[in-house]
């Protein structure tokens, strides 16, 4: 009785839990959304007077720059701009001639002239704002951020300024030094898809779950066909853990045409998850041969259907991925050949499957699973000595080293060699004293030699 109950303890242990674990996980999911952008505005116009009058003596020039620039001869009013000394021009002049710089894409120029109208008046709104918009244009994010922030403190009351600025908070300092400059450029222009998504974003971010949800309530009524909504309400679902819920905006948001392979992963991992099994398969099939697979996904969706014993449905979704496995790389093949080998065995295909087996271990050695799960068939055939070989190559690799001293610990038992099985177990109780059981285990074999020592000696 006492080699039953050890015999039962390794059984458990060896049921590749590494795949199945792994899948039953409650995983951190990472929606693809449309994250916040920010579009550079094309040049303007010329100068606002409020901001730096024209000199009297510039009047007929204004007024002749004003004509070429609506004829769109922006070369022609550089020309004649180039022809005086900036220190002979007035200030709205010299912020016309860096705009059309800018416009023209002499950025440097640009740059120059916008500072060099500062130096004369530091608090002109219209230079900080373009020179934010050039450095933002040349990827400067922190200088763009700092002429942002101090043309808002100079008076700037444009929406495109404050979200501007919502953007590179967000980006540089996180949501909630965001979430003010968002909300000012969303109240200028309630319709602006980018400051909606930038504030969500922001309060999603914040963990300001109760705010973002009544934004997202609201546009939802505006906009009940926008697939990018009903995203943003699966993120913040997943964000609080409500993976029910998640999973219905997101099959809202695939009905409306979301079709990133992402979102098509994620969406069959939570149908496995809530165990409709009908719907991940039909998810799975629909990328599972595309090159956009990832290994782990590859294992998850296999291992799911592997402990729900979905042999129909694993067999289905191998044949799609034996189709074009050539395209995939060593590693992948080695996943599909692992799992058709395990297929094959449930199916008692006992040749199929020690030739799969094989297959997966020479396209990738390293596949601790393979050899782990190789080794348990290896070993339930009587083949004990390559078992105990793929025992030990398995206990080489770090992910699977536990789970296949634990596997060489069992065959051991089975072979009633019980001083070779504590050897092990006492190793792997030094290696990991937290797995659950093995004193018990190791007193349990203990005994058993004793007992056995104790029978031979009478």
């Amino acid at each position: 009785m006492r080699v039953f109950h050890l015999s039962h303890f390794f059984v458990a242990c060896l049921l590749l839990s590494g795949t199945s674990t792994k899948a039953q996980q409650v995983d951190k999911f990472t929606l693809e959304v449309e994250k916040p952008t920010f579009i550079i505005p094309q040049f303007s116009g010329p100068y606002r007077e409020r901001e730096a009058p024209i000199a009297p003596e510039e009047y007929e020039m204004a007024e002749k720059l004003r004509s070429l620039l609506e004829r769109g001869d922006k070369q022609v009013v550089l020309q004649e701009l180039e022809t005086f000394y900036e220190i002979e021009l007035s200030i709205a002049m010299m912020l016309l001639k860096a705009q059309v710089y800018f416009a023209v894409e002499e950025y440097d120029k640009a740059e120059k002239t916008y500072l060099a109208s500062l130096s004369r008046s530091p608090q002109l709104v219209r230079a900080h704002v373009d020179l934010g918009q050039l450095y933002m244009l040349q990827n400067k994010t922190t200088k763009a951020r700092e002429y942002f922030a101090r043309a808002i403190e100079l008076g700037a009351k444009e929406a495109e300024v404050y979200g501007q600025l919502g953007y590179l908070n967000l980006t540089q300092h996180g949501p909630f030094s965001a979430i003010t400059a968002y909300q000012q450029a969303l109240a200028i222009e309630p319709e602006n898809k980018q400051w909606r998504q930038g504030l969500l974003t922001s309060l999603t971010q914040a963990k300001m779950f109760e705010a973002a949800q009544a934004l997202l309530a609201d546009l939802l009524v505006k906009e009940p066909k926008n697939s990018q909504l009903w995203l943003a309400q699966a993120v913040l679902q997943l964000e609080q853990s409500r993976n029910k819920e998640a999973l219905a905006s997101l099959e809202m948001a695939i009905l409306l045409g979301d079709k990133r392979i992402n979102n098509l992963k994620i969406a069959a991992q939570l149908h496995l998850q809530q165990d409709s099994f009908s719907r991940a398969v039909e998810l799975i099939k629909a990328h599972v041969n595309t090159e956009e697979l990832d290994l782990n996904s590859l294992r998850a969706y296999l291992s799911w259907l592997n402990q729900r014993e979905m042999w129909r449905d694993v067999e289905e979704v191998l044949y799609e991925l034996m189709q074009v496995s050539e395209q995939y790389n060593d590693a992948k093949q080695s996943v599909i050949f692992l799992y058709t080998a395990e297929l094959k065995r449930n199916q008692n295909q006992k040749d199929a499957a020690k030739s799969y087996y094989e297959s997966a271990i020479n396209k990738d050695p390293n596949n601790g699973l393979a050899l782990l799960s190789f080794a348990s068939f290896l070993s339930a055939q009587k083949s004990l000595i390559e078992a105990e070989t793929m025992f030990l190559r398995a206990e080489a690799i770090e992910q699977t080293q536990r789970h296949a001293m634990l596997g060489r610990a069992q065959m051991y038992v089975d072979m009633q060699n019980y001083q070779a099985a504590l050897s092990v177990l006492k190793n792997v109780e030094n290696r990991f004293p937290n797995t659950k059981g093995i004193e018990e285990q190791v007193e349990i074999l203990q005994k058993v030699i004793l007992v056995d020592k104790q029978k031979m000696e009478i």
